[in-house]
């Protein structure tokens, strides 16, 4: 019955909390973008010194800032978001779990996979972030 009274455009504080997230997300990820050129620049991560290990993890520091964003944010929304936000996450962890259990049996049967990580990773994301568009658009 309220159905048509209802809005689809998001509230003031809606918009409140996106400009909140968005304040503190791009330049978490503008700091890991400058990490992640430093380190390909001037990591040596071919070579053979101990520091390209302390190199390879650097870009961590700054997606340890955006781990600490999205919490911030989960806590922040209110309970529709949080549960949209929540199936997306599940959604993209399934995706990921299922990409890292195929490319382990690929793995097995002598497939060489020297990306797999980064396969996971971006299935998982993709997983994510589709789910977030079609949850956001019911």
């Amino acid at each position: 019955m309220t159905r048509s009274l209802d809005s689809r455009r998001r509230s003031e504080g809606d918009r409140a909390k996106a400009r909140a997230y968005n304040r503190e997300f791009w330049p978490g990820m503008a700091a890991y973008m400058l990490v992640l050129a430093a380190v390909i620049i001037w990591g040596g991560l071919d070579g053979h010194s101990l520091w390209r290990f302390v190199w390879a993890l650097a870009p961590l520091l700054p997606a340890g800032w955006t781990v600490r964003v999205v919490f911030r944010h989960v806590r922040r929304v209110d309970e529709y978001q949080r549960l949209l936000l929540l199936q997306s996450l599940a959604v993209g962890f399934a995706v990921a779990m299922l990409s890292a259990i195929t490319l382990g049996f690929l793995g097995i049967a002598g497939l060489p996979l020297a990306y797999a990580p980064w396969i996971i990773y971006g299935a998982g994301m993709l997983g994510w972030a589709l789910t977030a568009i079609c949850a956001g658009r019911r």
